[in-house]
C-alpha cells in the first residue's frame, strides 16, 4: 500500500524594518514607504528572525546632530527640526553628546540660536544669523567662529576690518577664547559709556 505524505509549506512573508520609523516595507524596495529612509543596507527578515538577525540601531545608541542643533535618528536624511539635508552627516554615539549645550541670544531677546555641538559655526552677514542682522554694517560678512568642543565653546574674529568683543574686551584673530555661560558677545562693538552701538550686534551666551 502506498502512503502519500503532505508536506505543508509555510510561506513566510519576508520584509525590510526601516532603521528610522520601524515600518515594514517590501524586500525589493530601496526607500522606506513611510519616511523615505535609505533601505539598500538593511537586512531582509520575517517575523521569526526580525528580533534576532535584525536589530535596528536605535537613537539611544546613535544620532545625527543637524547643523541647527537638533538630534536625529541615524538613518534620517533629513533633519526633523528645519528640514535641511543630512544624508552627508556621520551617526554620533549618543553616550559622546551628553556635554553642555549652549544658546545664543540677541542682547534684548530677539532671536535665539542653538548652538551644535561638537561643531563649528560662522557668525555673520552671510552665514549664521544671517536673517537677523544682514542690515548691521559693523558686522563682517564672515565675522567670527565658534567651536564647540566637548562641552566647551570657543571663539575667533576673522574680520580684518571689524572686531570682536568679549565682555567688552577685543579678543585676538588667532587665538581662540573660551566662552562661558553669560558672557556677551560684540559683533562689531563694544559698550562705550553703557551705551551699545545700533549697526553692532550683541549677543549673551547662555547655558540650556
Amino acid at each position: 500500500k502506498k502512503i502519500t505524505i503532505q508536506r505543508k509549506i509555510i510561506f513566510m512573508e519576508k520584509y525590510k524594518v526601516c532603521p528610522n520609523c520601524g515600518e515594514h516595507n517590501n524586500p525589493i524596495f530601496i526607500e522606506c514607504t513611510n519616511c523615505g529612509t535609505d533601505l539598500m543596507s538593511v537586512k531582509v527578515v520575517d517575523e521569526t528572525t526580525e528580533n534576532i538577525i535584525y536589530k535596528p540601531m536605535t537613537e539611544t545608541e546613535m544620532i545625527k546632530i543637524c547643523e541647527c542643533g537638533a538630534e536625529n535618528p541615524p538613518a534620517a536624511r533629513k533633519c526633523s527640526a528645519c528640514n535641511e539635508d543630512i544624508s552627508d552627516i556621520l551617526p554620533t554615539p549618543k553616550a559622546e553628546c551628553c556635554c553642555k549645550k549652549y544658546v545664543l541670544c540677541e542682547i534684548s531677546g530677539a532671536y535665539t540660536y542653538d548652538i551644535p555641538q561638537n561643531a563649528e559655526i560662522i557668525l555673520g552677514r552671510e552665514n549664521i544669523l544671517k536673517e537677523y542682522i544682514s542690515d548691521k554694517s559693523y558686522v563682517s560678512r564672515s565675522h567670527a567662529k565658534i567651536l564647540s568642543e566637548d562641552g566647551n565653546l570657543y571663539i575667533t574674529n576673522l574680520s580684518g576690518t571689524n572686531f570682536t568683543y568679549v565682555n567688552n574686551e577685543k579678543i585676538s584673530n588667532d587665538t581662540p577664547t573660551l566662552l562661558k555661560s553669560n558672557d556677551e558677545i560684540g559683533l562689531g562693538g563694544c559698550v562705550i559709556n553703557s551705551n551699545r552701538q545700533d549697526l553692532a550686534v550683541y549677543l549673551v551666551v547662555r547655558e540650556k
